[in-house]
Formats: structure tokens, C-alpha cells, sequence
């Protein structure tokens, strides 16, 4: 995960930099969001957690090798974009 720090905000850097950043900032922020979701949840003594998004096939794949598992509730499968994970 490339990101610009906050202290580096008002720093010029290198236009191949900054598309590096670019390129995978949707990707990272994703996974990190996720991450958040679910170490909040397990804090809380929670094995699973509602993801109110559409989670993409990358983060998918790489949640289940980690052991998760995923169901979508019926009423919004339609919609597509709620996934509960699961850890138990």
C-alpha cells in the first residue's frame, strides 16, 4: 500500500509517482475500509459483519484464502452490494 503520508500533502512529487498512487488507490482504500469492518466487529465479540458495498472479485479472492466466508441476504441480492463476512 503506496500512500502519500499526510504530512507529505503540499510535497510535489514525480508524475510516475503519483500514477503509481493512482493506480491502485481504489484497490487499497477498499481492502482497508473491509479491514476496518471487520476488526471493529470482532472487538465488539461479533463473527460476521454487513458490508454495505459491492466488494470486488480481487478482495473477494484474497478474503477467502484468509479463511472468510460470505453469504448475501436474500431480501438485497437483488441490489448485489450487501455481503455479510463471516469469520466463525
Amino acid at each position: 500500500m503506496t500512500r502519500i503520508a499526510p504530512e507529505n500533502m503540499t510535497t510535489l512529487i514525480q508524475a510516475s509517482e503519483a500514477k503509481t498512487i493512482a493506480e491502485t488507490a481504489v484497490e487499497d482504500l477498499e481492502e482497508m475500509q473491509v479491514a476496518h469492518l471487520i476488526n471493529e466487529a470482532a472487538n465488539c465479540g461479533q463473527t460476521s459483519v454487513a458490508c454495505v458495498r459491492p466488494i470486488s472479485s480481487v478482495l473477494r479472492t484474497k478474503l477467502d484464502g484468509m479463511g472468510y466466508t460470505f453469504t448475501t441476504p436474500t431480501p438485497q441480492a437483488k441490489m448485489g452490494d450487501v455481503t455479510i463476512i463471516h469469520w466463525s
